[in-house]
């Protein structure tokens, strides 16, 4: 009889303790999955917000628009000057022909 009740409580115990890894593990899963939905929701606004009003969106749209403004801008500044067609070395220094 001792080791029926042994038994039996060693069966309780093992039941008992898939059932709160199985509720742990869907707790997990709901909060896992409720992270990732967030994680879509900022994407979705930030993507939606970017497009809305012109603005690049992530690092490498943003990394082209900064690189084309400067270029714009470098291209201003040059104005009339024209391309460097040579640079050379002389003894008062660097000269550059146009």
């Amino acid at each position: 009889m001792q080791n029926f009740l042994r038994y039996l409580v060693v069966a309780t115990a093992a039941i008992g303790g898939f059932f709160l890894f199985v509720a742990s593990a869907a707790v997990a899963l709901f909060v896992v999955s409720g992270i990732v939905i967030m994680g879509l929701i900022a994407f979705l606004v930030f993507w939606v917000r970017a497009k809305l009003f012109g603005k690049p969106f992530g690092p490498q749209a943003q990394f082209e628009k900064a690189r084309a403004d400067m270029e714009a801008h470098f291209k201003q500044q040059a104005g009339d000057q024209g391309p460097i067609i040579d640079a050379h070395r002389t003894p008062d220094g660097w000269s550059v022909d146009d």
